[in-house]
């Protein structure tokens, strides 16, 4: 267990650095489980993401989030689940924080989920995120994909609603739709689309 943590925070550092707090959600409230890794890969707004995790305890994982393209951003995060079960309801909290020379951000979310089986999975994520960034990092008042920030100093409520669709018990799919709420952050359309393919080691 202490090597995949290790393993983890090594190979993350390298890709550290941040503009907006990462816009991949958090597709269940359940936990990966004990000693189970967990990845995804997906793409929302013009953006891919990469995500790795572990799961420290039955109900407590730890990760790493990367995304790249129109908007480069990272950050290590946390996730608990407070009612964590396999058929039914599940609700949880995460924490997320990345930070470089130029800038730093966190985010808290609220977590629910409603497994109808092991296969097909509800979820709703809420995340108010506060960043700090510069124009080195991000171009204020600029349009990536249906987003755009007006100033380098911001807060911002993230909200996503979507499902989780499992091929088999270790591969997957998540779709989801997502908006955002805050007075420096706009958007073209009310909603964004986007999906990950999810797998469990």
């Amino acid at each position: 267990m202490i090597n995949k943590i290790f393993l983890l925070i090594f190979s993350s550092i390298i890709f550290t650095g941040c503009s907006i707090a990462p816009l991949a959600p958090t597709n269940s409230a359940r936990s990966y489980g004990k000693g189970k890794i967990h990845s995804e890969l997906g793409s929302l707004n013009n953006i891919y993401h990469l995500k790795l995790g572990l799961g420290v305890s039955e109900n407590l994982d730890f990760g790493f989030d990367m995304e790249f393209g129109d908007i480069s951003t990272s950050a290590f995060y946390l996730k608990y689940a407070f009612a964590n079960n396999a058929i039914g309801p599940s609700w949880g909290i995460d924490f997320g924080y990345g930070a470089s020379d130029t800038s730093s951000l966190y985010y808290f979310g609220l977590n629910t989920s409603l497994a109808f089986s092991e296969y097909f999975e509800l979820f709703l994520n809420g995340r108010l995120a506060s960043v700090s960034t510069e124009d080195s990092d991000i171009e204020a008042n600029k349009y990536y994909g249906n987003l755009k920030i007006t100033d380098y100093k911001l807060t911002y409520l993230q909200i996503t609603s979507g499902f989780n669709l499992w091929v088999t018990r270790d591969f997957g799919l998540s779709l989801y739709a997502t908006t955002f709420q805050g007075d420096k952050v706009e958007m073209k359309k009310d909603t964004i689309v986007g999906g990950s393919f999810l797998f469990n080691y």
